[in-house]
């Protein structure tokens, strides 16, 4: 199955409207899509809407790091640093295409950040999160489309057809510690776009 890269979502502004809060509900095995999608083992899934009535489903699988964890990136890490990622399935629930958004960060151990960059305030915490956790500026892009039909661009967006799910890798932009391990990683949504009470809501690692 092909990878799909470099599809960055810029948020827009939207009007001040109540979001339903997220839901979680436990993991479930896929009954539609590719073999690709039924054979990923994943966390509970945590639904999320937005103002505009877009609605997804969030389900983790894994985090770890690499030198290159994306396509996109450029910038090699220094010596004994690293970046972090983590991987999940963002499923459209609605009956209609929607705005592919990527509402989950990727949050890491305060003690596993190097110095200079929380000296520089690059990681910052967020309500609902552990005290211990921060998040690093980050991106994301789309590495599989799980067979379902790729994404449409509109006036400069992109849009998940009704129904899809494709597998996204959340990755820091800045580094962290070459001595990170997939239990120092975590996925929270925290985006007030998503949370409409800002505190951050879990994404679980299976």
């Amino acid at each position: 199955m092909a990878a799909v890269a470099g599809l960055i979502v810029v948020v827009r502004a939207h009007g001040d409207h109540r979001t339903p809060a997220p839901r979680t509900v436990a993991a479930r095995t896929a009954t539609h899509g590719s073999d690709g999608l039924s054979r990923l083992k994943t966390g509970s899934r945590l639904d999320v809407s937005t103002p505009d009535g877009y609605s997804y489903s969030l389900a983790a699988v894994k985090a770890g790091t690499g030198d290159r964890p994306l396509a996109s990136t450029t910038a090699r890490p220094a010596d004994g640093t690293t970046l972090g990622y983590a991987d999940y399935v963002i499923t459209n629930t609605g009956n209609d295409a929607a705005l592919l958004d990527f509402p989950a960060d990727l949050f890491v151990k305060r003690s596993r950040v190097p110095a200079s960059v929380l000296a520089a305030n690059r990681c910052m915490p967020q309500p609902g999160a552990p005290s211990d956790m921060c998040t690093l500026p980050d991106h994301t892009d789309v590495v599989n489309t799980l067979g379902f039909a790729p994404p449409r661009s509109e006036d400069g967006d992109q849009y998940i057809p009704a129904g899809a799910s494709y597998l996204v890798r959340v990755a820091t932009d800045m580094p962290v510690e070459s001595s990170v391990s997939p239990h120092d990683l975590r996925l929270y949504v925290w985006n007030p776009r998503f949370v409409p009470d800002r505190r951050a809501v879990e994404v679980p690692l299976p």
